[in-house]
């Protein structure tokens, strides 16, 4: 029996992939659980694994290949099919000496294994049967998976890292096998790659010429003029591969300029005496959120979507975040954000935050957001920008750096810390008062924020 891997739905409303790579070859023998591939969806990298025991037949689909969910990307035969299909192979060979039938290890199942081990067995396509186990009654301990693991990479000098880790070392071309792994089994984490790629390139000293002896002076001759350059001098370049999270945020953000007719406002804020009061471990980010959150409850009109010519307002705010990542950008979603007080607030947008650039996240915590806060104050430089709305929302809001600057207060001058608002809004839904009002009641509840 043949049975079929298709490119699976992971969520996030997902409909087409790439391959990224194929990690086994045709006739190759596989496992049930046993990844054989790594796809890349809008907004995540997942394995694709062996739904059978088997030998994988046919790759249909090459890697970098983009191809839509639920399309046929290889077949495996099942394991009895190619069991039977290796005795008609032998009949039909040249008669040699007649050989041994090899023993056929007992399967993975009936070994006696903790059930940590068998499912970090079952992650890393460790076969159980080959595994020495320390525990009581040589039951196999996740030690015991870890130092095969081990012993495994070291023998096929294969890295040990998740696809998420061998995408981003593949983004910024580092070489995983240079990368000092801190996982279990020397695994290669994320953390592992930031750091190698944070860290200064080595450079070969500089080699100090011999002394040579005194020559006499050579001839003066005239300087030949330097040949033309040759014609498309400069033009050498090569392509660069779209991540699918890339793709996504391009039709997406494109249709919103193309459907929404964009409007901006903004505004100056003071947060010169808040930040006074910030409480010990709270930073601005939370101190925005909180804001944000205030704002859009005195102002619902921007709490909104508009889907398919039908306008709804939400009782609560779900509030997207806009996160950066290495390839691209996610907004998870603080589900009713107006519930939480701003350390709580600041307890739910750092675990989300974190997950993102984990890629932790679930289907559901990027989905039902009713208004996006972008945030790249971080970069100091950054004085002030302009958001696109993400769509079905009607609004989402740009803030520039917090830092001081010289401000004309009561007739003098005076060093005070602020930032710019900017309010990017639809405007077949709201018009510019509207816009105004939340920049307003922002200021408001900024000045009479007491911690």
């Amino acid at each position: 029996m043949t049975t079929n891997l298709v490119l699976p739905n992971v969520g996030f409303g997902m409909e087409e992939g790439r391959v990224i790579s194929w990690l086994k070859a045709p006739g190759d023998a596989v496992r049930k659980g046993e990844v054989v591939a790594e796809v890349e969806g809008d907004k995540t990298t997942v394995e694709l694994e062996a739904l059978v025991d088997g030998v994988l037949d046919e790759i249909i689909v090459p890697a970098d290949t983009i191809v839509t969910v639920g399309t046929v990307l290889a077949r495996i035969r099942g394991a009895n099919e190619a069991a039977q299909a290796a005795p008609a192979a032998a009949e039909s060979a040249p008669a040699q000496t007649t050989p041994q039938p090899a023993a056929q290890p007992a399967s993975s199942d009936k070994v006696q294994a903790s059930p940590v081990a068998r499912r970090l067995a079952q992650e890393q396509g460790v076969n159980l049967n080959i595994v020495a186990g320390t525990g009581p009654g040589g039951r196999i301990t996740r030690e015991d998976v870890e130092a095969a693991i081990s012993a495994n990479g070291a023998t096929s000098g294969k890295v040990l890292a998740a696809p998420a880790v061998r995408k981003l070392a593949r983004d910024h071309d580092l070489d995983l096998s240079a990368v000092r792994g801190s996982g279990p089994a020397g695994r290669v984490t994320r953390a592992d790659v930031e750091a190698a790629l944070a860290a200064p390139a080595e450079k070969p000293a500089p080699v100090q010429p011999a002394a040579q002896p005194a020559a006499a002076p050579a001839p003066v001759a005239e300087t030949p003029a330097a040949p033309p350059a040759p014609v498309g001098y400069g033009d050498e370049r090569s392509e660069v591969s779209l991540s699918m999270m890339r793709r996504t945020i391009g039709r997406r953000l494109s249709a919103s300029m193309q459907d929404m007719p964009h409007f901006y406002v903004s505004g100056e804020v003071d947060f010169t005496d808040a930040i006074k009061v910030l409480p010990p471990g709270t930073g601005i980010n939370a101190l925005l959120l909180y804001l944000t959150v205030k704002a859009l409850r005195d102002v619902p009109e921007l709490n909104a979507t508009y889907e398919d010519g039908h306008l709804y307002r939400y009782d609560h705010v779900n509030l997207s975040m806009a996160v950066a990542l290495p390839d691209g950008l996610m907004t998870p979603v603080l589900r009713g954000a107006d519930d939480f007080s701003l350390s709580g607030l600041a307890n739910r947008a750092r675990d989300l935050i974190t997950r993102t650039r984990d890629g932790k996240l679930r289907p559901e915590e990027m989905q039902g957001g009713s208004f996006t806060i972008s945030n790249l104050g971080i970069v100091r430089q950054i004085d002030q920008f302009t958001a696109i709305i993400n769509p079905p929302q009607v609004g989402i809001l740009a803030i520039g750096a917090v830092k001081e600057r010289p401000v004309v207060l009561n007739g003098g001058l005076h060093i005070r810390t602020t930032a710019t608002l900017t309010v990017s809004a639809d405007h077949r839904i709201v018009d510019g008062m509207v816009s105004a009002r939340f920049i307003e009641a922002f200021d408001n509840h900024l000045q009479a924020f007491q911690g």
